[in-house]
């Protein structure tokens, strides 16, 4: 995001982890350095990376874990608070989530969907683009739409494609992002509109693989202008894949019909 948002500061931060071998950044005004954390998230340096990645990750990765162990003992997800403060003032201070962090089960699924909707597609956003690309978490299915594990990438921007399909275009920092999620969610990389190094998925495919999203709280689409039927769409993607097995009690009994969600095992 670096690279897109502020690349100046992206190779300051070259210069501080190649002559210090250190970075220090803050988190909601508490200075964190990369020297003095504890360790990271990875356990092993990747040397699949680019030579800019294998200077600043080990820092980053560092700073990164120490600003999740400061959310300890907040209601709800750290994201909510640490992606601001690490990627910068451009992402969005609005977080919504569809997973009740406690139980695991998904959580106004309705609301999430609609408020996505109206934040990001032009359609329903006053045709206003993404200016800044923004962080977002995923949940990763594999062919057989299996729930696999929580997956971070950014949303770069959405807009029709050459089949004036509206697809949602992302970088999916995995090899080279084409991937088979499952039912149909197929990750393109080239063909449908992508620039170099994008990834992308039809709006309704994406968003039912979406669980938390950063936005504007100053600018937002019209909730009710979202059809049922897209919002409708969204759903049955993702209670056939991933959200099947963390359906509320009330919801899944009322899912049991001739379309009910595949079997997460």
């Amino acid at each position: 995001m670096w690279a897109y948002n502020d690349p100046d500061y992206l190779l300051q931060m070259v210069a501080w982890a190649a002559r210090d071998d250190e970075i220090i950044m803050h988190f909601e005004g508490q200075a964190i350095s990369s020297m003095e954390s504890l360790s990271g998230v990875a356990t092993e340096l990747p040397m699949d990376l680019d030579p800019v990645s294998l200077i600043v990750v080990p820092h980053l990765d560092r700073i990164y874990a120490e600003m999740g162990r400061r959310c300890i003992g907040r209601e709800g997800d750290p994201h909510r608070w640490v992606n601001p403060e690490f990627h910068g003032w451009w992402s969005g201070r609005g977080f919504r989530i569809n997973v009740d962090v406690a139980t695991g089960q998904l959580s106004d699924v309705d609301d999430f969907v609609r408020h996505f909707y109206a934040c990001y597609h032009p359609y329903y956003n006053g045709n206003q683009p993404l200016i800044h690309p923004q962080p977002a978490g995923i949940a990763v299915t594999d062919s057989a739409a299996r729930f696999i594990g929580w997956h971070a990438i950014t949303i770069l921007r959405a807009s029709l494609d050459p089949s004036d399909v509206m697809r949602v275009y992302f970088y999916n920092p995995n090899n080279d992002s084409g991937q088979d999620w499952g039912d149909g969610v197929i990750v393109s990389t080239s063909g449908n509109g992508e620039r170099f190094g994008e990834a992308s998925l039809t709006f309704e495919r994406f968003a039912s693989r979406l669980y938390i999203y950063h936005y504007d709280p100053l600018e937002r689409g019209e909730l009710v202008s979202v059809t049922s039927d897209e919002l409708d769409n969204v759903k049955r993607y993702l209670h056939r894949s991933w959200g099947a097995s963390r359906l509320p009690p009330t919801e899944l009994q009322a899912d049991q019909g001739p379309n009910a969600p595949l079997d997460e095992g």
